[in-house]
Formats: C-alpha cells, structure tokens, sequence
C-alpha cells in the first residue's frame, strides 16, 4: 500500500471501524471468568485427576496463559501503532 489517501468514500474506514469493534467484543468476552469459578471448584473436589490429567491441564494452562499473555502485547502494540499514525497525520 502506498502512502496516497485511500479513495474508496470511506468504506476502508467502515471496515477498519468494524473490525476494531469486534476485536473489542472479544477481549470484553474475555473479561468473564465464570468458567474460571467453574473449573477451581472441579479441581478441588476429592479425586479429581490423574497425573496423565494434571499434566494435560497443564499444558493447556501454559498454552492458554502464553496466548493471552501475546494478546495483550498485540493489543498494545496496535494502539501505539494507531497512535503514532495519528501523530504523523496531524502534521
């Protein structure tokens, strides 16, 4: 893409605006740790798991706590990136 203004009436826009919007449902759907609740209840009951288990919940705890993890670093960096468009636009 060059550096020319993009005339297509705004829709690039609409586009960027909706894909913003969705990505911010998302992290808000994030935001619920009820299934949280739900699985320390499960773990805390008397016999719960083999070691094969803890092993595999572990793994996906790793996984799942990386992805998040990489999520917020992405989140941030898109923001610092809009953010210093904005900056080079407002000269």
């Amino acid at each position: 893409m060059t550096a020319q203004h993009v005339d297509d009436n705004g829709l690039h826009i609409e586009k960027l605006d909706r894909r913003l919007r969705e990505l911010s449902a998302t992290f808000a759907g994030l935001g619920n740790t009820d299934d949280i609740e739900e699985m320390l209840k499960v773990i805390h009951a008397p016999g719960w798991t083999s070691q094969r288990d803890v092993f595999f919940v572990n793994a996906m705890l790793d996984v799942a706590q990386q992805t998040a993890t990489n999520a917020a670093q992405q989140r941030a960096a898109l923001r610092d990136g809009v953010l210093l468009i904005a900056e080079g636009t407002d000269s």
